[in-house]
């Protein structure tokens, strides 16, 4: 009896409860007894949740596993369901699978289990085949997308189907925090302390936590939680077929973090591209400045590992004048004195009141510069639209730069806004110097010492004759930069 490879497609998370997979196998596995072959369970590839009207065929990975399997196996045979388990596209199965195994394989056989007949692409009945599934699948979209659109559209919301998130199950279209709601609010926990999205999945995993595939974690897991609006009580539709059209519901459900973890970790990633890495030995990277040349120390790394033992030589280095510092001594010297400062600042009674007027002066501000740049844009469209109409091309192409350069002013303006009104959310709830209180008594990784020295310190002066000196913040939320550069010019 002669092997054959057989390849299983199910379309969607609705058909994971409707036996479709052993629906499929049952008819390949009945057609190859019926025609003299046999197909095995290990020959048998399963394509799972996969569209392959959205996806070309080149994308599915089963189906590439499948093409690789053939091409290194003896096994010139390959069983489908139906040609709508192939392909709904019309064409790029013929293009990317059947062509390229033809041209390794040209005794290959192909077959679906509605024909004895070999798949033949260029027979006609195969091609309106393909072409009707495609047609099919066509109508299925837009009317799905419709519903969709309809549905986002009703006074009443409520939650289209889709693949419920991790960390929720949905009852009654509603999205219920599960116990894997933990797991969500420790990633953004970890997150916002400047772990990186590879050493949380690495902490998940030494924890035997299962990812939500039931694997191990991975980066990419973690930063699709992380970047998902979702676990802020939101949710965003992006319909992207037809005119592009985004939908967003705010407090639909309960969330599993606040707004501000999102604000800080944005935040903390503005930190690093500024200062550098966070999770880095040298705690003060570009904080040290030397009192003497004015110039920010830098680093040196000169540690070896000699008979299987690590030998560390670090020292912050100003280049200008070779002052030298070792850094063990320096971070001896400086963590405690500035955690203290820091711990001190958390737990004063008048940390709050200050914070908020400190506020409270950037939202006069913001507020004065985003009605500045909304009478600036008014003057500019006008003044563009009387330069059209005088046909003054030259003009008129001036005008739209510089309204270009304002808009952009106004939509970095209105998001600082909403910046801001988290920020003070955070204050007033206590939600932000609560992380500080107790990190005198804590064991801190170098992420997060480095992170608690960024939000204070301003910089360090170091000098051979003086002792270093700590300069701090003003305020922590500085950082924040909530008041960008404004467009001026005038139309």
């Amino acid at each position: 009896m002669n092997l054959a490879f057989g390849y299983i497609r199910r379309s969607s998370y609705k058909q994971q409860d409707n036996n479709s997979v052993e629906i499929q196998k049952s008819h390949i596995q009945a057609f190859a007894r019926r025609n003299g072959m046999e197909v095995p369970d290990d020959l048998i590839f399963i394509e799972d949740v996969t569209s392959a009207f959205n996806k070309r065929a080149s994308k599915r990975k089963e189906l590439m596993r499948l093409l690789q399997a053939l091409v290194e196996s003896t096994i010139p045979r390959v069983i489908f369901y139906e040609e709508s388990r192939m392909d709904r596209t019309s064409y790029t199965f013929v293009l990317d699978f059947y062509r390229p195994l033809k041209e390794k394989i040209p005794n290959i056989e192909v077959y679906t289990t509605n024909s004895d007949e070999s798949f033949n692409p260029d027979n006609p009945h195969t091609k309106i085949a393909l072409l009707l599934y495609r047609q099919e699948s066509e109508i299925k979209s837009e009317r799905a997308i419709g519903s969709l659109i309809t549905n986002l559209q009703d006074t009443k919301i409520m939650r289209p189907g889709a693949k419920v998130p991790y960390g929720y199950n949905q009852v009654k279209k509603k999205l219920i925090p599960n116990q894997e709601s933990e797991i969500v609010t420790f990633i953004f926990h970890l997150h916002s302390w400047g772990y990186s999205m590879s050493k949380t999945a690495s902490i998940l995993n030494e924890a035997l936590i299962p990812s939500p595939q039931g694997k191990s974690w991975r980066s990419s897991t973690v930063e699709y939680i992380l970047k998902n609006p979702v676990y802020t009580g939101v949710i965003v539709w992006n319909i992207q077929k037809r005119q592009k059209q985004s939908f967003e519901f705010k407090d639909y459900h309960e969330p599993l973090i606040n707004q501000f973890f999102v604000q800080i970790n944005e935040n903390n990633i503005k930190l690093q591209n500024q200062f550098g890495r966070l999770d880095t030995p040298f705690i003060f990277l570009n904080k040290l400045s030397c009192a003497q040349c004015n110039q920010s120390l830098l680093t040196q790394n000169g540690s070896t590992t000699r008979k299987g033992k690590k030998y560390y030589y670090q020292y912050y280095v100003c280049k200008h004048c070779s002052y030298k510092l070792e850094l063990n001594e320096v971070h001896d010297i400086l963590l405690p004195r500035i955690f203290k400062h820091v711990q001190e600042l958390a737990c004063s009674e008048n940390i709050k009141s200050s914070t908020i007027d400190y506020l409270n002066k950037i939202n006069e501000s913001l507020e004065e510069n985003i009605v500045n740049s909304e009478q600036s844009l008014d003057k500019l469209i006008s003044n563009g639209s009387i330069a059209k109409e005088q046909n003054d091309r030259e003009l008129e192409l001036i005008l739209q730069s510089v309204q270009f350069k304002t808009a952009n002013s106004l939509k970095s303006l209105l998001n600082s806004r909403h910046i801001l009104e988290d920020l003070f959310e955070a204050v007033q709830s206590n939600l932000f110097f609560d992380r500080f209180k107790q990190i005198l008594e804590l064991q801190l990784g170098d992420a997060e010492k480095r992170l608690i020295c960024l939000y204070f310190v301003d910089k360090v002066l170091v000098s051979p004759e003086q002792p270093l000196q700590v300069l701090y913040q003003e305020n922590p939320f500085e950082s924040f930069d909530l008041l960008p550069a404004v467009q001026t010019t005038e139309p």
